[in-house]
């Protein structure tokens, strides 16, 4: 598992020439400066870059890399490993080549990569300094201003500009999302229904309530009880809601980085008060509907 603490985006710098071994030269710099620090790196490619994962694994932080052959974490071997479902691999295994890999490379064996090739087009991965750095996403493991600003200079001396993405809101990354709106509409779908089947079981209990008054019981006493009686199914209800809706909570913990724990906590506190306060409502509108049939 890769504890990534960081996303830098690397864009070719217009001021940089073209030198692939002034180049690769400082890649590899900025290889020996990650391993002296233990910092590990990934980098995956965008748009029309070359269709590879770089990888440098510190301190056995990439679980993946580091289960590659020895020759496959080398940056002299020129041995790269195809992703496993990529094309290259189908091709490998079918034909015993490779096309897409980097000219004078061959193939050391298939990878899986958690992740990797869902609606992409990876095809091999290559440990840091194999080949000069290109565009791409990159994710080190370290938060520290002044180790990012010496990473930040070696990307520069490689031809790289670099830019650190803004962490989006929780709004920001939820809105246009058809899945989160689709479900957001059956929720209060939901709390709608509760509410009506509420007031429709109070009305039901015109009977009880009425003996209930004739004993002396105010409307905010009746009221209470209700809401008492309803706590255990509101909570039980509530966490069973929360559990279906996984998915959802594994969406939105993906896209704000706050973690999987912490967004099924947020989803289960706020759906038991806001499902508590609709009950609430809901009991005191149907004992008021009764109030005013007796009367």
């Amino acid at each position: 598992m890769f504890d990534a603490k960081t996303q830098l985006v690397l864009t070719a710098s217009a001021d940089a020439g073209h030198d692939d071994g002034k180049n690769l030269e400082a890649t590899r710099d900025l290889a020996e400066y990650l391993s002296g620090h233990g910092i590990s790196l990934l980098e995956g490619s965008v748009g029309d870059g070359w269709p590879a994962i770089v990888f440098q694994s510190s301190g056995a932080s990439i679980g993946w890399a580091d289960a590659l052959p020895q020759e496959c974490r080398n940056m002299n071997s020129r041995v790269a490993c195809v992703i496993e479902s990529s094309f290259s691999a189908g091709q490998w295994r079918e034909h015993g080549d490779a096309p897409l890999l980097p000219a004078g490379f061959s193939v050391g064996g298939v990878v899986r990569v958690p992740g990797a090739n869902v609606g992409g087009n990876l095809q091999y991965v290559l440990p840091l300094g194999a080949v000069p750095l290109f565009p791409g996403s990159v994710y080190v493991n370290t938060s520290d201003p002044q180790r990012l600003r010496e990473i930040s200079d070696l990307f520069a001396r490689c031809g790289m500009d670099v830019t650190q993405p803004q962490a989006q809101s929780l709004w920001s990354s939820l809105a246009g999302d058809s899945f989160v709106g689709i479900t957001l509409l059956f929720l209060v779908l939901a709390l709608v229904c509760a509410c009506v089947c509420v007031m429709t079981m109070e009305t039901a209990r015109k009977a009880d309530l009425h003996v209930r008054r004739l004993f002396g019981a105010t409307g905010r006493q009746v009221w209470a009880g209700r809401v008492r009686e309803a706590v255990v199914p509101i909570v039980a209800g509530v966490l069973a809601g929360t559990v279906l809706s996984a998915v959802l909570i594994t969406v939105v913990s993906g896209r704000t980085g706050i973690g999987p724990a912490a967004a099924f906590a947020a989803a289960f506190i706020s759906g038991t008060v806001l499902t508590a306060l609709v009950t609430a409502l809901a009991e005191w509108l149907g004992i008021r509907s009764n109030d005013e049939v007796e009367r």
